[in-house]
């Protein structure tokens, strides 16, 4: 996943203009850096998701975002959300929309793929975030594996399901995007692939009932407690529920639409590898 938004930049940087290095800064250059803890003058995260990650702090509890020269995200919200911190330092022009990176190979996956007769059954991709990140004194799972895991059988029956867990729940590291461009509808959490789903048309469905509360509990004020305290997309209640939506044909909601628009920049939507190549050469000394 790193290499594949890596290699959407790389692309539209001439060969001279850029190095790929193990160590964690280049002296003499403008060090970008997909992970916030690397040192590096310039971040973007690893992921399109919130997750509260640009407020991730040191060790003595400085935002580390406050360390950095700039730092790029994908839409409007988030940009506003950083520049409207109390505990955000960084200036206006230090913060720039750049739409995600990631999405420019996934269109062109999409776009390459055969299309496909109608009929058959629902294809639906059950993707959920890990299970390792565990809240609070009582360590509360925001991940809906594995509790929804006992109902897998139960969709087997009726959709044509596929199941992608995170890379940290299985042994096969196998990136989720074949499956994601090949699904229908998704049923997923709080991560980057929720959004990704949207920008590809693909509706999603929360199974708000197992992880609603805690992520709006643990995660306040990110995107994703917005998303479901606000109950943005798809979101059921209970398995019976989902299923009800999945028998519907599910299909994005003008409030997904006008979200997504926000989040993430349409205008740099299959062009984002190159606003941000063309941004790091004007940025770099």
């Amino acid at each position: 996943m790193q290499q594949q938004i890596l290699g959407t930049i790389q692309k539209h940087l001439d060969e001279d203009e850029y190095s790929v290095s193990e160590a964690a800064i280049v002296p003499g250059a403008l060090n970008f850096s997909l992970f916030i803890r690397s040192g590096a003058d310039v971040v973007m995260s690893h992921g399109v998701a919130d997750k509260n990650y640009l407020y991730t702090r040191t060790s003595n509890g400085e935002r580390i975002v406050n360390s950095l020269k700039h730092v790029f995200v994908p839409g409007n919200w988030l940009r506003n959300r950083l520049l409207s911190s109390k505990s955000v330092k960084i200036g206006a022009d230090q913060v720039h929309v750049v739409g995600w990176p990631r999405l420019d190979a996934l269109l062109e996956m999409q776009a390459a793929r055969p299309p496909e007769r109608g009929d058959g059954p629902l294809k639906v991709l059950w993707a959920p975030t890990h299970d390792f990140a565990r809240r609070g004194a009582d360590e509360i799972s925001t991940s809906s594996y594995p509790a929804l895991l006992k109902h897998v059988p139960k969709l087997e029956k009726e959709f044509a399901l596929s199941t992608s867990l995170h890379p940290r729940n299985r042994d096969n590291k196998r990136p989720t995007a074949e499956l994601l461009i090949e699904a229908d509808v998704v049923i997923s959490d709080f991560g980057t692939l929720v959004y990704e789903a949207w920008l590809l048309g693909k509706p999603v469905i929360f199974p708000h009932w197992l992880i609603g509360a805690p992520i709006c509990e643990y995660l306040p004020r990110s995107a994703e407690a917005k998303i479901f305290r606000e109950r943005i997309g798809l979101h059921a209640d209970s398995f019976k529920e989902l299923v009800a939506m999945l028998r519907s044909g599910p299909t994005i909601g003008e409030d997904v639409k006008a979200f997504l628009a926000d989040y993430v920049d349409p205008t740099a939507r299959g062009v984002a590898g190159r606003r941000v190549a063309e941004l790091l050469r004007e940025l770099a000394p």
